[in-house]
C-alpha cells in the first residue's frame, strides 16, 4: 500500500467567495465576478448559488443573466483576492507546513510520519477547514483531497465540492479514476483529449490500462511516462520552478484615454510594475518590447536592445524612444510592455555606461514600498496615473501584497 503523502487544498469559487465574505448583502445570493459590468464580457467566477443555474467561468454575461434570473454582477477587485489568498496560506500553514502554492486558490502540503495515516490526515483536513473559518472567514470554504501524490490529491479535491474531503488510496484508486472523464485529469485539455481519442483512448479505464511505454507514445514525450507513474500512485515531488523568460503587462485603454499622450502615461505605469517584478525575480533584462493595438485591429510592435539592466529610469527613457517612433495619426486602444532576454543578476557584467547607484536606489524604493505600502514612493511621471492599469491576477502567478494597487484593497 503506497503511503498517503499529499494533501491538496482547493478553495471553492474563490473570487466569488471573497466577495461574499466582504459584502454581507451578497451572501446566499447568485453572484458572478466579471471584468466589467457589461453583457459583452465573460464570467470570471461564479458563486455556488449561481452555479446551480449553470453559470460558470467563461460564460458570456448576457447568457449568464438569462440562465440565472437575479444574478448579481460584481466587478473584479483583485486587491481583496490577494489579501485573502495570503490569509489562507497563513491559516493552512498554522496547521501543516505549506509545501507549494500552486495557484491563487490551490495549496499543496506534504504529509509525513503519522500524518500519512488516513485518520490523521482526516483530522488535519478538519483543522484546516476550522482555521479558514476562524482566521479568514466563514464564507471561504475549501475542498481537500489526500492521496499518494499531488496529482491524485488534486483530482480528489474535485470529486466533492463544495466543502468536501476525499481520499484516493491504492485500494480505491482505479475505481475512483475510472469514473472520471479524460479532461478531469489536470493537464489533459481539449487538444490532448482529442489526441488520445484519435489514438483509441476514450475513457479513463482505457488510459489506466496503458503501460509506461504506451503512455510515452500517446503523449509523444517523456511527459506520458510521468503521467503513467502519477496515475499509478507513484510519488513525484514538484519540479523546480523555471525562471521567467519574460515579464510583461498590458492594458486596454478606456475610450477617454485613447490618445498617444495617455497611452504613453499608461505605458510608464506598466513598465514601472514590470521593473519591480524584474528585480523581485533577481533577473536583469536586455530587451524591451512595446506593442500598441490601434482602432481597426492594426498592431505595431517595436523593440529596444541594450546592456542588461534593472534600472527603471533607463527603461523609461527607452520606452519614450520607442513611443516616439509609433504612428501618431492612429488611435491606440491597447498598450503592452514586455521585458525579456533575461540573465540572473549574479551574472551581471559591470558597464561604465550604467549608473549602479541609481539601480541600488530603485531596489531601496522596492523595499520601502513593500514595507509601507504600494506607491509610497513612485516616479513623478506616474503621479496622474497611479490608478491606471490596475494589477490583475493570473491563476498561475499571484501578486504579492506590495504589488496590489491601494485602491483595490
Amino acid at each position: 500500500m503506497k503511503p498517503l503523502r499529499a494533501l491538496y487544498v482547493d478553495l471553492n469559487s474563490f473570487f466569488a467567495s471573497c466577495e461574499q465574505q466582504e459584502e454581507p448583502r451578497l451572501r446566499g445570493k447568485p453572484v458572478a465576478v466579471v471584468p466589467m459590468v457589461t453583457d459583452s464580457t465573460s464570467v470570471i467566477a461564479a458563486s455556488y448559488e449561481a452555479k446551480k443555474f449553470g453559470v460558470k467561468t467563461g460564460v458570456r454575461v448576457g447568457d449568464a443573466k438569462r440562465m440565472c434570473p437575479g444574478l448579481i454582477l460584481v466587478a473584479a477587485r483583485h486587491g481583496p483576492y490577494v489579501k485573502y489568498h495570503h490569509q489562507v496560506i497563513e491559516a493552512v500553514d498554522s496547521v501543516i507546513p505549506v509545501r507549494s502554492v500552486c495557484s491563487i486558490d490551490e495549496i499543496a502540503c506534504e504529509l509525513t510520519g503519522t500524518q500519512q495515516i488516513e485518520e490523521r490526515g482526516r483530522e488535519l483536513a478538519l483543522r484546516i477547514k476550522a482555521a479558514l473559518r476562524e482566521r479568514v472567514g466563514e464564507f471561504l470554504k475549501c475542498s481537500i483531497g489526500i492521496s499518494s501524490n499531488f496529482l491524485l490529491a488534486k483530482i480528489a479535491c474535485d470529486m466533492q465540492k463544495p466543502d468536501g474531503f476525499t481520499v484516493i488510496r491504492d485500494d480505491n484508486r482505479v475505481e475512483a479514476l475510472s469514473s472520471l472523464k479524460l479532461q478531469d485529469v489536470p493537464g489533459i485539455g481539449p487538444r490532448m483529449d482529442r489526441r488520445l481519442r484519435e489514438r483509441g483512448v476514450t475513457t479513463m479505464s482505457e488510459l489506466l490500462a496503458r503501460d509506461e511505454q504506451q503512455m510515452r507514445a500517446l503523449w509523444g514525450s517523456v511527459l506520458g511516462a510521468r503521467y503513467h507513474g502519477l496515475l499509478q500512485g507513484q510519488w513525484r515531488d514538484f519540479e523546480k520552478p523555471i525562471p521567467p523568460k519574460s515579464i510583461g503587462h498590458s492594458n486596454v485603454l478606456p475610450p477617454s484615454e485613447r490618445n498617444h499622450r495617455d497611452a504613453l502615461a499608461v505605458g510608464h505605469k506598466l513598465l514601472w510594475k514590470a521593473a519591480i517584478r524584474l528585480r523581485m525575480a533577481g533577473m536583469m533584462a536586455r530587451s524591451l518590447s512595446l506593442g500598441i493595438s490601434y482602432m481597426g485591429y492594426e498592431f505595431d510592435e517595436r523593440q529596444s536592445r541594450f546592456h542588461e539592466t534593472q534600472d527603471t529610469g533607463f527603461l523609461l527613457k527607452e520606452l519614450n524612444r520607442l513611443f516616439a517612433g509609433s504612428p501618431m495619426m492612429k488611435r491606440p486602444v491597447k498598450v503592452a510592455i514586455v521585458l525579456g532576454d533575461f540573465i540572473p543578476e549574479e551574472q551581471h557584467q559591470f558597464s561604465f555606461f550604467e549608473n549602479e547607484r541609481r539601480s541600488l536606489a530603485y531596489k531601496a524604493v522596492d523595499q520601502i514600498n513593500k514595507r509601507y505600502g504600494r506607491d509610497t514612493i513612485y516616479a513623478g511621471s506616474l503621479h496622474q496615473r497611479l490608478k491606471s492599469a490596475p494589477t490583475c491576477i493570473a491563476f498561475s502567478r499571484i501578486p504579492g501584497l506590495e504589488e496590489v494597487d491601494e485602491e483595490e484593497g
